[in-house]
């Protein structure tokens, strides 16, 4: 249970943080990163990706707890 409730605070907070981080960016635009662009969106796509599997990670885990029974008993 507390493992859930971690996961899910820290996508939450990573969340805010790419809203703040993406507010700064339309508002700065001549702003930019000393990086070519391909470095910049690999970063995006890790963090995207991260803050995803942070909330999906404690339904994840239950389904498969769920179905990995049904699958056993189909087997018998």
């Amino acid at each position: 249970m507390l493992c859930k409730r971690v996961s899910r605070m820290i996508a939450a907070v990573m969340l805010i943080f790419a809203a703040g981080f993406f507010t700064f960016a339309v508002t700065h635009p001549t702003a930019s990163f000393p990086w070519s662009n391909t470095v910049t969106y690999s970063i995006y796509a890790v963090y995207i990706l991260i803050t995803v599997l942070l909330f999906i990670a404690p339904f994840k885990k239950r389904y498969i707890r769920h179905h990995a029974g049904t699958a056993d008993d189909t087997q018998k």
